[in-house]
């Protein structure tokens, strides 16, 4: 059955280019400033921003003019009956304000502007099942309801190694930061529903990785399991943490989605490797 609801997202959910093909998704990129340089997200490589936060330059990010969600909304209007945009927690970024305003533009009650609450692969995971259930044949107003449940089911727990970077852009407060350097341990946060917490602190990432275990088979009483790996600079790690997990059987799914976008990874800072986790 033909989908009748088009779907935009911004570049922070990192999907594969084939998927957004295959799916005729428009992708609407924010930017990165490197010592005012900018560069369109999604056209850089990450570890253009990696080698950046290493040599401690300065890194920035903006969120999309409203004219490029005007164009994608108005290219999609031409295909689907009713479009969905999604966009990084409002929390984390200014770009759904840019939604909106280009909904006012648009003129048209058929475009709808939802805040995932979400970020990285936990965006991609939302849009990729309101695709599938929207497949089915679903309306958009069935498919927004859906939305609100998956939103309501995940979360994002993740370590960094240093909290410096998400509070020098306004992500955590100051008094967070300082306890979790000044005690040299590794900070557990949780991105859920929009609000980033320091979670846990532990000592060492072996630790990390039993943390992220634990948080999974708490959800495991509930049913079967997804995780999906995301990380900055930690491409090792991150295979560790899926064999173990890999350990926990096969109600759980798992699947390591790979770099953090450079806008994302510019927010977290080095080190960072975590999971989105929720129940199917």
């Amino acid at each position: 059955m033909q989908r009748k609801v088009g779907i935009v997202v911004d570049s922070t959910f990192g999907l594969d280019p084939n998927y957004v093909k295959d799916n005729q998704i428009i992708v609407v990129p924010l930017n990165v400033l490197i010592d005012n340089k900018e560069y369109i997200d999604g056209e850089i490589h990450p570890d253009v921003v990696v080698d950046a936060l290493k040599n401690k330059k300065t890194v920035k990010t903006s969120q999309p003019a409203p004219e490029l969600f005007l164009k994608a909304f108005e290219d999609q209007l031409k295909r689907y009956e009713d479009v969905i945009c999604m966009t990084i927690s409002k929390s984390l970024s200014g770009t759904i304000n840019s939604a909106n305003l280009a909904k006012t533009l648009v003129e048209s009650e058929h475009v709808y502007v939802e805040d995932t609450e979400s970020n990285i692969n936990g965006a991609a995971y939302l849009a990729e099942k309101l695709i599938e259930y929207l497949d089915e044949g679903h309306s958009v107003q069935e498919g927004l309801r859906h939305l609100g449940e998956l939103k309501e089911k995940g979360s994002l727990v993740f370590t960094v190694d240093n909290l410096q970077q998400l509070v020098t852009n306004g992500r955590l407060s100051r008094v967070q930061g300082f306890i979790g350097n000044i005690l040299k341990i590794k900070p557990i946060l949780r991105f859920s529903r929009g609000v980033l917490a320091v979670e846990a602190k532990v000592r060492s990432f072996n630790n990390v990785v039993l943390y992220l275990l634990n948080e999974t088979k708490k959800l495991m009483v509930f049913g079967k399991v997804v995780v999906r790996i995301a990380y900055v600079d930690r491409s090792t790690e991150a295979k560790i943490l899926e064999h173990e997990l890999f350990q926990l059987g096969e109600n759980v799914t798992i699947k390591i989605t790979g770099v953090i976008s450079p806008v994302v990874s510019a927010h977290v800072g080095l080190g960072g490797l975590g999971i989105y986790i929720t129940n199917e």
